[in-house]
């Protein structure tokens, strides 16, 4: 017995990680060792739930007939660096795009005790614009080839504005599930604080505060006395969230494939791949994070699995499951006993680790087409 969504002769496992070390205009790499060796699994083929697992009662329907499913897309991947350093270098070129583009726009203005005067012969003469260019030409440069998977998928999303903000690369994995409790929300905040308004806001704070003051005691015999003030948008609604609920049935079986070993191994695989992974004393890889697409409904470029619940329906048995295993530094399958039911409930709650903003429902991403197992961006 052998696993199926897994290729365990595929899989590898790592033994060291690589770190990025700034000091010279090529950045040298040491490799840190890994006390406790981490699984990096393979999968064998695309895990299309909708067209080959025992999701549904009754007879097996055709190809076209399962077509017109809805459906969610998963899209696995990991994390390259460290969100403090992504983080790091996406505001440093954000920075150094907005400085770089008012000095251009503008010039060098004749006035040399201006802003932007003050601000050009800084970057010339090796202040922190200098600095700033240096770091992030030695360290951002070393993995600006590192980003075309996250250029691709942002641009396709119309974020453009947003490279950077996460390294990752794909896993492999990839997943087509069966979507059917769709949900639509926007919450948006407005307030009576600009938080981008800086010092300036605080000068007006004061004045609105001094105007208050006089109209309020020159009108305090007076009922109901109010200013009306001016609301301001505090932030887009925070990372939605998307649950999707299915059941997985170990009675039915819709191909030659046993329907025990693909439940309880895409449930395993689920679970595996969102723990973190111990790898030493100082570091802990974290769980896997997906891109995540609805067409027509959603599509969020980074997401992670908030919750996952799995229910036992009927009667439950121990039955042989394949699942992989460590041993001796290679990964092999291995044959145990399982408690296994009649049916799973399944349910998983994906979480966007951006904003929920306007662009996607405008990008190719959210115009996704099916055709057959093959998923079609925008135009192409």
């Amino acid at each position: 017995m052998s696993t199926l969504l897994i290729n365990t002769s595929q899989s590898t496992v790592t033994k060291s990680v690589d770190v990025l070390v700034p000091g010279s205009e090529n950045l040298n790499t040491i490799s840190l060792p890994n006390e406790d060796y981490q699984p990096k699994l393979a999968p064998s083929n695309f895990i299309d739930v909708v067209h080959n697992f025992s999701w549904y009662a009754g007879p097996k329907s055709s190809t076209s007939a399962l077509d017109k499913v809805p459906c969610v897309f998963l899209t696995e991947r990991e994390q390259k660096v460290s969100s403090l350093i992504s983080g790091a270098l996406y505001y440093l070129r954000a920075t150094k795009k907005a400085i770089t583009g008012q000095l251009e726009k503008f010039g060098a203005p004749d006035d040399p005790t201006s802003l932007l005067g003050k601000l050009n012969a800084i970057g010339a003469g090796g202040g922190p614009l200098s600095n700033l260019k240096s770091t992030v030409g030695k360290f951002g440069d070393a993995i600006n080839k590192e980003m075309e998977q996250d250029t691709a998928l942002l641009n396709a999303h119309n974020l453009k504005s947003l490279e950077g903000i996460y390294l990752t690369s794909k896993t492999g994995f990839n997943y087509r599930l069966p979507y059917y409790n769709q949900s639509q929300e926007i919450t948006s905040e407005w307030g009576e604080n600009d938080n981008a308004g800086g010092k300036l806001r605080g000068l007006i704070d004061a004045g609105t505060e001094l105007v208050d003051t006089i109209s309020q005691t020159v009108n305090i015999t007076q009922p109901g006395v109010y200013i009306e003030k001016p609301k301001y948008f505090q932030n887009a609604d925070a990372g939605i969230t998307r649950t999707l609920k299915f059941p997985l049935l170990n009675t039915i079986r819709r191909s030659e494939l046993n329907p025990v070993q693909q439940n309880y191994e895409l449930l395993w695989l689920l679970t595996f791949q969102n723990k973190p992974y111990k790898t030493s004393f100082a570091k802990t890889p974290p769980p896997k994070i997906y891109t995540v697409s609805v067409p027509g409904e959603f599509s969020m470029p980074y997401a992670y699995i908030s919750s996952m619940s799995i229910n036992f329906l009927g009667t439950v048995r121990r039955l042989p499951v394949s699942i992989p295993t460590l041993s001796n530094g290679s990964i092999s399958p291995r044959t145990v006993e399982v408690p296994i039911p009649e049916a799973y409930d399944v349910s998983i709650s994906f979480t966007s680790l951006i904003n929920d903003y306007g662009n996607t429902m405008v990008s190719d991403a959210f115009t996704t087409s099916i055709a057959g197992n093959t998923v079609i961006q925008g135009q192409q």
